[in-house]
């Protein structure tokens, strides 16, 4: 099943060079969860539908061989951004750097600024609370609390003597 002009291009070359990997070579199981890995990035990326991921994530754990695997992953980049010199042989134009080499860092301020800010918040806050807890702590002047008056109740017709009746 083919899912695009780039499954002609392996990611590596087909001929294994000195040190290098022979498509025919039995792959491992982290070499298939590393594909799986790289399809499920290229799904989230939008690269894929989800049912071209589920096809191949199950063609991927059935995948006996590393030239199977990169069969599945040969359409992808090998990252979130495509690397012109990252396949040999496609007609990739160079592409200029992001960054020009030797640019200087930008300088940032905004840290600097923030700890000003906070500072300046708190020193406020501490003098808005202070300011408050003066205004309040002024003496009030002691006043007697009224003592209540007691009436003294007569009680003596409801008390008789035990045994009399």
């Amino acid at each position: 099943m083919a899912y695009g002009p780039g499954q002609a291009y392996p990611p590596y070359l087909a001929v294994p060079a000195a040190g290098g990997v022979n498509p025919a070579w039995l792959a491992g199981s982290a070499d298939r969860e590393r594909a799986v890995g790289v399809l499920r990035a290229a799904f989230t990326e939008g690269r894929l539908t989800q049912d071209e991921l589920h096809d191949r994530v199950a063609r991927a754990f059935a995948a006996r061989t590393y030239g199977e695997l990169w069969a599945l992953t040969a359409d992808l980049p090998a990252g979130p951004l495509p690397y012109p010199n990252a396949l040999p042989g496609l007609p990739y134009p160079q592409a200029s750097p992001a960054v020009p080499p030797g640019a200087e860092p930008a300088r940032h301020w905004h840290s600097a600024a923030a700890l000003v800010i906070t500072a300046l918040v708190i020193f406020t806050l501490a003098a808005l609370v202070t300011a408050i807890a003066t205004v309040h702590a002024q003496p009030i002047p002691f006043q007697q609390p009224p003592v209540p008056s007691f009436q003294h109740a007569q009680l003596a017709p409801f008390i008789t003597r035990a045994g009399r009746a």
